[in-house]
């Protein structure tokens, strides 16, 4: 058995810079990453998707889907809020 992990493309934080703890969607360069990487795995054929169900993730997940598997949507791979341990780690600033 193979398992690939992908993140997301990126979305207006990302390109900002800073830490997302809101559900956006991808920008128009975070579309194009997803289709790049499409592009490049798009002879592997996959089983299954598994996705969380944020929007940037679900989103990622529709473009590489190229084969139009069951996608099923985990909230147990949902990204966590860790803006306290963040602002530990970065002294507070």
């Amino acid at each position: 058995m193979k398992v690939y992990i992908v993140r997301h493309g990126e979305v207006p934080h990302n390109a900002l810079k800073q830490y997302n703890a809101t559900d956006e969607d991808l920008t128009q360069l975070g579309i194009e990453q997803a289709k790049e990487l499409r592009n490049k795995i798009k002879d592997i054929n996959f089983d299954i998707i598994i996705s969380s169900p944020l929007i940037r993730t679900k989103h990622t997940a529709d473009i590489l889907n190229i084969n139009n598997n069951k996608i099923i949507y985990d909230d147990r791979i949902r990204e966590r809020d860790c803006r306290f341990k963040w602002k530990a780690i970065r002294g507070n600033k």
